[in-house]
């Protein structure tokens, strides 16, 4: 069977000798790096189909491609709490009546961090009074979600039941505002997770809400979770609840006690467009004064000192027919995605049949060529499984303009939480100039600039240039952003603007060497021009400085990356919650 890692993403190759219902084993993921190699650190457990490495922290679970398979858990009808637990939750001033309103029990679970069954307090998510998933939280703040069930909110039913909907970021505070008579409270199942993924299926739900409350944590990243909350429910019916000098809402019961009346009626609503006051944008502008213009996002490569990356801007590429454009804005996006989890729309015409540029996109991910003589079954499973998960795709053979384009990439906003919208080319939407050729193109760019800044997105827009005249060695000229035909708001209005261009040999043979001309880059907190030299792969179509080739899966990261990073998440320091 195919095991996947939850650490490194990778899959293997995996046979337990099903002797016992719980044996010991080599990792994959670590054993092949230790000095005592044979040293069995990973422990498999055959009944609950889970695995867990007691060197490296990666856990594993049975991988099953294409279509989600959901297991659904046992309810065990245990009605009862350990007296343990009741002393904890009391301490957090949460009822026994809550307690059994929410049908929350103990129970001893298999917890991989210990590798052995320990007291859990279980959470049990229902939706349209069906059992979907149980949170169990166990000992040092450990925690885990039923293996192989879908994620949903916790207490979904309640979006069902009512026009308003309170939004937090854990199990304990949807108990705190129940405890203070707000019903309908929901909780986002994976704490502050940008990752969205439970939203795309029910996104639906939110269609007759009309007001949303949101009351995530106040720390960095509960406000990063409460921004794409917003971004993805609707900002112009999100109101932001401030827990004054407190960290979540069971830190407000504790200190202000249970009148949360005063929390929902002081919440600030996100402004509607074109209206903006300085309450809307105090905590904002708290931030910057605190902590300074924070710097955009690096890729890890060589031109990071000339362009880092937000979204909210547009970029704007050309180059020569052949230069590469498309392949380094494939690059580009697959990087992002990888590194930040932006997950992208195209709208690219010339790349149909899909399955093309789907090869494309699995040869800059696997690091190998798109065939089975070279890749495995496993690398076919696991760039299958991600880019369906990451990539869509934008194309009403019926209407080529940006309207329509912009139109279905807002609904992927919504629906799928997309980060990165990518038109290539210009000339293949469909342009109707009702006056001259210039003032529809900067009407145009302001319809991508806006879509931009208010959806979060980073829009990437290839352009071709005109027809380029050849220097006196009969070799084409380096267009600019003004060599694009149509008007110089291609580069006036862009927030970056950079172009590709491959070099040839004597004979005019195009080479695998390209320069990248960073033209523009409009915040100097964001980079600077410049011009980048680059190697492109053949192999799998990456750009690099040199030919020291880079083929290396993208999806299995190191396991020295991230196992500090994994025990972080896992083992959370909080003295003042012994014993969950």
């Amino acid at each position: 069977m195919k095991i996947k890692s939850t650490l490194t993403n990778a899959l293997y190759e995996f046979v337990p000798n099903g002797k016992t219902d719980q044996e010991r084993y080599t990792c994959p993921e670590c054993s092949h790096l230790r000095k005592k190699k044979s040293d069995k650190c990973f422990a498999w457990n055959s009944k609950e189909d889970i695995g867990y490495c007691h060197n490296c922290g990666s856990s594993f679970y049975v991988f099953k491609p294409s279509e989600k398979q959901y297991t659904v858990p046992e309810w065990r009808n245990i009605t009862g709490l350990s007296d343990k637990a009741v002393h904890w939750f009391t301490g957090r001033m949460i009822s026994q009546g809550t307690l059994v309103k929410m049908k929350i029990y103990s129970d001893n679970v298999y917890m991989p961090q210990f590798e052995k069954e320990i007291e859990t307090i279980c959470f049990p998510f229902f939706f349209q009074g069906r059992l979907v998933n149980i949170k169990y939280r166990g000992a040092n703040k450990s925690f885990k979600l039923h293996t192989g069930s879908e994620l949903i909110f916790y207490n979904q039913d309640a979006i069902l039941d009512n026009d308003e909907i309170i939004i937090v970021e854990g199990e304990i505070d949807a108990l705190s505002f129940i405890q203070c008579g707000f019903n309908n409270v929901i909780s986002v199942p994976n704490g502050a997770n940008k990752n969205l993924e439970y939203l795309d299926t029910y996104h639906e739900l939110f269609d007759k809400v009309k007001r949303i409350y949101l009351a995530t944590d106040q720390d960095t990243k509960g406000i990063e979770l409460r921004d794409e909350l917003a971004r993805r429910l609707g900002a112009d019916r999100c109101s932001l609840v401030n827990f004054k000098d407190c960290k979540d809402a069971n830190d407000y019961l504790l200190k202000y006690g249970s009148d949360f009346h005063d929390l929902i009626k002081t919440a600030v609503q996100i402004p509607t467009k074109g209206i903006i006051t300085i309450d809307n944008i105090e905590k904002d502008i708290d931030d910057l004064y605190r902590n300074g213009q924070q710097p955009g996002k690096e890729l890890g490569e060589p031109f990071d000192n000339f362009i880092r990356w937000e979204t909210g801007r547009l970029a704007i590429v050309t180059g020569i027919p052949s230069s590469g454009k498309s392949e380094f804005v494939d690059y580009l996006v697959m990087k992002m995605n990888v590194l930040f989890g932006w997950k992208a729309a195209y709208f690219t015409p010339e790349n149909y049949p899909l399955k093309y540029h789907y090869s494309k996109l699995f040869e800059k991910l696997i690091g190998k060529k798109f065939t089975s003589k070279t890749s495995t079954e496993l690398d076919y499973d696991m760039a299958m499984d991600y880019i369906k998960q990451n990539f869509y795709y934008i194309l009403n053979e019926e209407d080529f303009t940006v309207e329509s384009v912009l139109t279905a990439a807002k609904i992927l906003v919504r629906t799928r939480g997309i980060k990165i919208l990518v038109i290539d080319p210009y000339n293949r939407l469909e342009h109707q100039y009702k006056d001259s050729e210039t003032q529809y193109i900067s009407r145009f760019l302001d319809q991508l600039t806006n879509f931009a800044r208010f959806n979060d997105v980073l829009v990437i827009l290839v352009a071709h240039p005109r027809k380029m005249d050849r220097e006196g060695n009969g070799k084409l000229r380096c267009p600019t952003l003004y060599d694009i035909a149509g008007s110089s708001n291609f580069y006036n209005k862009c927030d970056y603007g950079f172009t590709i261009h491959r070099k040839t040999d004597d004979s005019n043979i195009l080479l695998n060497e390209v320069t990248v001309h960073w033209q523009k880059v409009k915040f100097k907190y964001l980079g600077n021009n410049g011009v980048s030299e680059l190697k492109y792969n053949f192999v799998n179509g990456r750009f690099q400085k040199d030919t020291n080739w880079d083929n290396r899966n993208w999806l299995v990261r190191e396991v020295s990356q991230v196992k500090l990073e994994y025990n972080e998440q896992m083992y959370e320091k909080d003295e003042n919650t012994p014993p969950f």
